[in-house]
């Protein structure tokens, strides 16, 4: 299918195109000009801004699902829930759990991927645990928290077929140093979070190819000016991405202004919501894994009190950092597009809008509501203008 979508302003690689008009032919962007010379049909935005498709690279379910549901529906549902919020692409994340359950997963993402879902494209898989450590578990139970050992972990990245795409370590744990070059051989990235690890720890998995830090601050030693621990070596280190719940409650937003301007220089920053079940829905009470959460004022919470995940949808994410950091829209949205894909090394097919990418965008207004999202071209989701 070939068509035109015109728009008051296209938030391009390269810049803010205004009164302009997006080809889209095959799933691809064709071409952007100021005009639809060929007469192609064309969706007219009207005074709408037409960015990037949002990124979500961690996020477990919503709606009412979860990854670890194993099931289609369950997938599509999340997927279509993120369409309606302006996500385009994201990593299905599971939780430390019987390693049965963990399969299972991963065979659902992978027989669910080559079906196709009906709204966000799912990416792949992202393994949050069960190779954690407890003292900073946080929604992880502790009794089906596991050793590293290379068979068990090639056995799982085997089964995911090649969509097994992060997993999550504590660097502390023994053997840790071998699994993360295994893995990064594998074009598998190593993430590290729930984790006690000292910060010389951190920069030897860092040396070693571990890339992410999951969920910044939160789940992982703290920063002391005596023992720099896991953050201390995710802000002191220009190689490593840094997450960040742009939410408000895990992150103050001065301490995210300062993580961002130690970041921003080497694009080593990017949002994720770390969606539970509960998003989208009212407070209540809801399972995360294998945990009993409870949802009051839109923040979950384990019965310990730990948070469990969040509610945040990635477009308020945005909305958040901008306020917290004073950058323009177009800066806050790479947060969430660009840098994310670079992130997966997809940078060349996604996350950004250029000729030649897929033609995976959002439609919004000047208060971020979502009007349309577009996956490979396809309208998976569409509100009146």
């Amino acid at each position: 299918m070939r068509y035109a979508i015109k728009s008051k302003e296209i938030y391009t690689e390269d810049g803010i195109l205004e009164n302009s008009y997006m080809t889209i032919n095959d799933g691809k962007i064709e071409n952007i000009s100021n005009s639809n010379d060929e007469k192609l049909k064309v969706i007219d935005a009207c005074d709408l801004k037409i960015i990037p498709g949002l990124i979500d690279l961690h996020i477990h379910g919503a709606d009412g699902y979860d990854t670890m549901d194993a099931d289609f529906d369950s997938l599509d549902s999340i997927s279509k829930y993120l369409a309606k919020n302006g996500v385009t692409s994201f990593l299905a994340t599971t939780l430390t759990a019987p390693i049965k359950k963990i399969e299972n997963a991963i065979e659902n993402v992978v027989d669910s991927k080559e079906k196709g879902l009906n709204g966000a494209e799912v990416l792949g898989i992202y393994l949050e645990g069960p190779y954690l450590t407890e003292e900073h578990k946080g929604a992880h139970p502790v009794k089906f928290m596991r050793e590293l050992k290379l068979d068990e972990i090639k056995h799982l990245i085997d089964m995911g077929k090649g969509d097994v795409k992060i997993v999550t370590i504590a660097p502390e744990k023994e053997n840790s140093a071998e699994i993360i070059k295994y893995l990064k051989e594998n074009n598998v990235e190593t993430s590290i979070g729930h984790t006690n690890a000292t910060y010389e720890q951190t920069i030897e998995a860092i040396k070693n190819g571990a890339k992410i830090g999951v969920h910044t601050f939160n789940g992982m030693s703290g920063l002391h000016h005596r023992n720099p621990g896991v953050v201390g070596a995710i802000m002191d280190n220009k190689d490593i991405y840094a997450e960040l719940i742009a939410d408000n409650i895990h992150v103050n937003p001065a301490v995210m202004r300062i993580l961002h301007r130690i970041k921003k220089d080497n694009d080593k920053l990017y949002l994720i919501s770390d969606c539970m079940r509960a998003g989208g829905l009212s407070d209540g009470k809801y399972s995360l894994g294998e945990l009993e959460v409870t949802v009051k004022d839109s923040i979950a919470r384990t019965e310990n009190g730990s948070l469990a995940g969040s509610t945040l949808k990635i477009k308020n994410g945005v909305k958040n950092i901008k306020e917290a950091t004073g950058i323009n829209l177009y800066e806050a949205i790479r947060l969430a597009s660009i840098i994310p894909a670079k992130a997966m090394n997809i940078d060349d097919q996604i996350g950004s809008i250029k000729k030649g990418k897929k033609a995976n965008i959002t439609v919004i207004d000047d208060d971020f509501n979502i009007y349309m999202t577009i996956v490979d071209g396809k309208v998976v989701y569409e509100r009146e203008m």
